[in-house]
Order: C-alpha cells, then sequence, then structure tokens
C-alpha cells in the first residue's frame, strides 16, 4: 500500500498533514494536527517510520475537495465534509458506531461524552466514548472537539494535553464562546438522541 502525505500550513491550530492513498480506492488514512512539542510533520514521520519518506503529493480531485472543505471551515464558511473517503474499517464496531455518530453533531453545538454514549446505544460507556475519541484520527471532519464535559470544560483533545489550545480554538471557530478551559455564555450542549435534548445554561 503506497501512502502519501499532504501538508496544510499554515492553518489557525498550526501545520496539519494529511496521510492518504490512491489504491485500492481514495482513501484517508489520518489527519495529524501539530502540537506544541512537535510538529504534525515530526509526528507523521514517527509513526509511518516503516513506510520510508512518505512523498508529497495532491495530485487527486478527491483529496483537493478534502482541501477545499478544510479551507471553507477553518474561514468559517459553510462545509460538507463526508466519511466517503475515510477508512472506517479498521475500528471496532463500537468505536465506528461512536465516530459515526460524533460526525453528526453540527457546528455551534456541543454534546457530552454521556450524550454521545447514549446516542451511540451505550449509555454507560462514557468513558469509552473519550477513549475513542482520543484516537480519532480524522479531527476537524469527525468532529470530536465538539465532545466536553457535562461541567462545560472542554476536556481532552487528541489524547493529549497539550491538545487542549487547539480544542479551543476549534470551539471557538464553530461559534462557542471559551474562558479559561469551559464553555460559557448560552452555547447550548445539545444531546444527539432528540428525545433527550439538555442545555446547561
Amino acid at each position: 500500500m503506497t501512502l502519501f502525505k499532504y501538508i496544510i500550513n499554515p492553518s489557525p491550530i498550526g501545520e496539519i498533514t494529511i496521510i492518504w492513498r490512491k489504491k485500492p480506492k481514495f482513501q484517508i488514512e489520518e489527519i495529524i494536527l501539530s502540537r506544541p512539542d512537535k510538529s504534525s510533520t515530526q509526528i507523521a514521520e514517527e509513526k509511518y517510520e516503516q513506510e520510508g519518506k512518505l512523498p508529497i503529493n495532491k495530485k487527486s480531485k478527491q483529496l483537493n475537495n478534502v482541501l477545499k472543505e478544510l479551507d471553507n471551515y477553518f474561514k468559517e464558511k459553510d462545509t460538507k465534509f463526508s466519511l466517503e473517503y475515510l477508512n472506517l474499517e479498521k475500528f471496532t464496531p463500537f468505536q465506528r458506531k461512536v465516530l459515526e455518530t460524533e460526525f453528526k453533531t453540527k457546528k455551534g453545538t456541543i454534546n457530552t461524552y454521556k450524550d454521545l454514549a447514549k446516542a451511540a446505544g451505550s449509555p454507560k460507556a462514557y468513558r469509552s466514548v473519550g477513549t475513542a475519541l482520543s484516537k480519532n484520527p480524522y479531527p476537524i471532519i469527525i468532529p470530536c472537539h465538539r465532545t466536553v464535559k457535562s461541567d462545560r470544560t472542554i476536556g481532552g483533545f487528541g489524547g493529549v494535553s497539550e491538545g487542549l489550545e487547539s480544542k479551543k480554538i476549534l470551539l471557538e471557530l464553530d461559534g462557542l464562546m471559551i474562558q479559561g478551559k469551559k464553555v460559557v455564555g448560552n452555547s447550548p450542549i445539545i444531546a444527539l438522541d432528540k428525545t433527550s435534548q439538555t442545555k446547561l445554561v
């Protein structure tokens, strides 16, 4: 399997590296965000070391569609993200359900880990939901930054404490107000299960 990479730089959250492949069909393997201590390029080189030096390649209509939507997102325009190009087959059924459910969280709203667990059909598995989101290889497209703790604390992001600043920036791009480590103001916390919508004020 030949993997390629494409680097987005700059962006509001720093350098972003997209790992993708052409065959047997176009698919994004991972979207890697930079951390304060390490660039996305460095993370990609370490993670895909066995693949050798990944060539930079932008020659794909599908990739350019994804790049256009990411650019729209960062410019706070309407986006039309899709799961079509993501490799979801590598997840357990539970992880896949969590990510597919999180994908439905709309811009400008947030949900809690408990809400997401309930919507994914496993109401008591909110800790496992947190673990699944921390391993989400498709941030922004699958907007795991939109899940917060019940007290409005923004919680973790990307499984590392250094990711909190990026999560804060993404939530602000969504139009939400962040003060310290909490969502403030009248930002609604909407359960994905419409029968149990909640709003914390």
